[in-house]
């Protein structure tokens, strides 16, 4: 499996300038925050953002608004993650402490505001009025999708159901955006925008799943959390399920998610979940959406940009982290 840094060379050098201007455009909020804010963005795969540049050159559009496009991408999904993190009590995000436990709760709730801001501030510049409605639509599925989580927390921890609506919400809504706005930004026609769109929407989710897996079995000094974090608060992610419905039930595991979280009993059920056939038959299912994102680009032109969104959908399910 090809690493993503080279499947994203050909659009390196774009990729650095949008770094470059995240950077430009944040220097007010990283003078207090310096390095805690600093390596929270753009220290990720960068895969939003990529999407956004790969659409662009998909249709020979100009780079410099699909730069800007880009860095908004990036700067609302950094702001997302510090709100999720604060929500959920993590304690680490790649490898690095969240951004709650060196500030104070106030602090890190108006930073995530701030960088909202700043992501309006970056799309209004595109001129592009449909943009700014998809952006919207975006945040308020993420949003209500978060607080429904919040409201339910404990009930229907076995629900398939309720673990889609998640993903759906925290990750293949922006990915879906993503693209879509993109495709607006390069003038696509309507068809080839909602197979763009497609494409994020079963991307995301097949990038969620591979990652609730990756938290089970994935090497933990790559991962930059300890194996299980999600079990470890109380999180019901597709491994789970998957053991639960193969099982019939695991007192290992139920015992973890009525709250009984010490090591030993964490443990135990994250081997419980690993020896069982539920990593395997979660994969299963992100490779029916990575199989997804890949046929909805079938309407798209040909072409070297295409063929990287095609091995990004493969990416998203065979990654090591």
């Amino acid at each position: 499996m090809m690493h993503v840094i080279s499947l994203l060379e050909p659009i390196r050098s774009d990729l650095e300038q949008v770094m470059r201007l995240l950077h430009t455009t944040l220097a007010g909020l990283e003078t207090p925050l310096g390095s805690d804010l600093r390596g929270m963005v753009g220290n990720g795969k960068c895969l939003r953002p990529a999407l956004v540049l790969l659409v662009g050159q998909l249709f020979c559009a100009p780079a410099a608004p699909f730069h800007k496009l880009a860095a908004a991408v990036e700067v609302l999904h950094t702001a997302a993650l510090i709100h999720d993190d604060l929500v959920d009590g993590a304690m680490l995000r790649r490898g690095r402490k969240t951004l709650h436990t060196s500030w104070p709760t106030g602090v890190t709730v108006l930073v995530g505001d701030a960088l909202l801001a700043q992501t309006a501030a970056l799309m209004a510049g595109l001129g592009h009025p449909q943009i700014l409605r998809v952006f919207a639509e975006a945040l308020c599925v993420m949003s209500t999708g978060e607080i429904g989580q919040l409201l339910t927390a404990g009930e229907n921890h076995h629900s398939r159901e309720a673990y889609y609506r998640r993903i759906e919400a925290k990750t293949a809504s922006l990915c879906a955006a993503a693209m879509e706005m993109a495709a607006i930004l390069a003038e696509a026609e309507a068809a080839q925008i909602a197979a763009l769109r497609r494409f994020g929407w079963e991307l995301g989710i097949a990038f969620q799943i591979a990652d609730d897996v990756l938290d089970f079995v994935g090497d933990e000094a790559r991962l930059g959390k300890p194996a299980g974090s999600d079990l470890r608060l109380g999180l019901v992610t597709l491994p789970v399920i998957c053991h639960m419905e193969q099982a019939g039930g695991d007192a290992a595991v139920e015992v973890v998610l009525a709250g009984q979280r010490d090591e030993a009993r964490v443990q135990a059920a994250i081997e419980a979940i690993r020896t069982s056939g539920a990593v395997e038959a979660a994969l299963d299912e992100a490779r029916f959406h990575a199989r997804q994102a890949r046929e909805s680009l079938a309407v798209l032109p040909d072409g070297a940009s295409r063929q990287v969104l095609l091995a990004l959908a493969d990416y998203a399910v065979e990654r090591r982290r």
